[in-house]
């Protein structure tokens, strides 16, 4: 079984995720970033889109956060399966 980080920041993020994918940060998840979390650049923050799965990404920017830049998959999108509900009278 593999180990996966539940205990890392996560950050959900509408873009789509690949390796090598830079994706800039709104002015609400910097502010996340860097002033909640107290994460600079050069940190690592498992990002997630719900449809590509988890992903880890480096943190850049020069003041405050204004990028990441995707890095590797973490886990692979769960995919739930399809329900048929039943009645009987």
């Amino acid at each position: 079984m593999p180990e996966l980080d539940f205990r890392g920041p996560r950050l959900f993020v509408d873009a789509d995720l690949a390796s090598g994918a830079g994706i800039a940060l709104d002015r609400d998840q910097a502010n996340y970033l860097g002033n909640v979390l107290r994460l600079a650049a050069g940190g690592t923050v498992l990002v997630f889109n719900g449809r590509d799965g988890e992903w880890q990404a480096a943190i850049a920017g020069r003041k405050r956060p204004d990028r990441l830049e995707i890095l590797a998959q973490a886990r692979p999108q769960d995919r739930l399966p399809d329900l048929t509900y039943v009645f009987a009278r």
